[in-house]
């Protein structure tokens, strides 16, 4: 019989009751779905059904990390934040976590790579794959994907001096642009995180294009995030679509904050190195698999991402005074300066002529 999935190992998808005009046929082979229900579960869902010889590549439900593992995948988080920037669980807490789960992890903390560098150089049973996602001065996010952590360092070494250039001491954000520019130089994946994130604000690249922002951005990206754990299922179905009608990469993440959130998104390759890993997405020969986190787990992120911005407001605000009163101190002495060069001629000229009345 020739069934119709997402993936060789799982062949039994309900159908949804509500297209009760929707028929099957049965025929000499088995179970066929009529076209007319395919074009209406599409419109639907966003989803595809095809054959298992062909099977989609991204399935919109929980994860099954064992059967992803005896097809010969090796699952991987490739979006999550640790304590390094705005999360709430340690290295030390994840890899043992993540190890339990049976899967590896892409750390990618926000404009910040010490945690990753931490769990690289720490020994570990999983894979790590060396990641960033930067924040843009137009809104969106960039999930950066290294094939070595020294190349991530390397990177990161010129994005913080570019961030540097304009006002020294106050690191800001780059443009979309000039953080795709500063990718090229590096073999690195360059993918579009939350594409058309979020209600209300511009954070995902998907989202600007639609706003006719950021002309040509599309040429420069390798691939979008599928599917995120911390957007809407509206959102995350908005970027499957355009996934399927677009030859371009694609991940998925569960962009967890919180400990419990990791391995809820997952992105699967047959392989057993980062290299393989990477490679495997670049020739779109991954899986995804995974879906929206729930109210309560967006609830607690939300709350996770709010208190860790009372450090950051706090260092960014100290970081802003450290700045103006460095200019400040600056531009007092060359006023004092040249108030000095001016008055002290004078000074001095007065204190000769003085001098002289008073020789006898």
């Amino acid at each position: 019989m020739e069934c119709f999935s997402y993936f060789s190992f799982d062949s039994e998808k309900p159908i949804n009751p509500g297209f009760s005009n929707c028929y099957e046929k049965i025929s000499e082979n088995g179970l066929e779905i009529s076209r007319k229900f395919q074009k209406k579960w599409q419109q639907y869902t966003g989803e595809t059904y095809m054959s298992s010889d062909n099977a989609s590549p991204v399935r919109y439900s929980i994860p099954d990390i064992s059967a992803l593992r005896k097809d010969g995948y090796y699952p991987i988080d490739m979006h999550l934040h640790t304590t390094h920037s705005d999360g709430i669980f340690r290295i030390p807490d994840l890899i043992p976590y993540a190890k339990k789960l049976g899967i590896g992890v892409a750390i990618t903390d926000h404009n910040e790579i010490s945690g990753v560098l931490q769990a690289v150089s720490e020994k570990r049973d999983i894979l790590v794959i060396p990641g960033i996602e930067l924040e843009t001065q137009e809104g969106p996010h960039i999930l950066l994907y290294f094939y070595t952590s020294g190349d991530l360092a390397d990177f990161f070494h010129d994005f913080t001096r570019e961030r540097n250039r304009e006002t020294p001491g106050l690191l800001q954000n780059l443009s979309v642009s000039d953080c795709l520019s500063l990718a090229e130089s590096y073999d690195c994946l360059r993918i579009a995180a939350h594409p058309f994130g979020y209600y209300g604000i511009n954070r995902g690249i998907l989202k600007c294009v639609l706003k006719n922002m950021l002309p040509g951005v599309l040429d420069h990206i390798d691939g979008i995030e599928v599917i995120c754990g911390g957007m809407v299922t509206g959102l995350n179905r908005k970027a499957m679509r355009y996934a399927a009608h677009h030859p371009m990469m694609y991940t998925g993440g569960s962009d967890a904050h919180i400990l419990s959130d990791v391995g809820s998104v997952v992105t699967g390759v047959r392989a057993d190195t980062v290299d393989e890993f990477l490679d495997g997405i670049a020739s779109r020969k991954n899986v995804v698999m995974g879906r929206s986190s729930g109210c309560i787990h967006k609830g607690a992120t939300a709350g996770v991402i709010a208190w860790s911005f009372i450090p950051y407001t706090v260092s960014r605000l100290s970081a802003h005074y450290s700045v103006y009163n460095h200019h400040t101190s600056r531009l007092f002495q060359r006023y004092q300066s040249r108030v000095s060069s001016f008055f002290l001629p004078k000074r001095e000229e007065k204190m000769q002529s003085e001098e002289r009345r008073e020789e006898p």
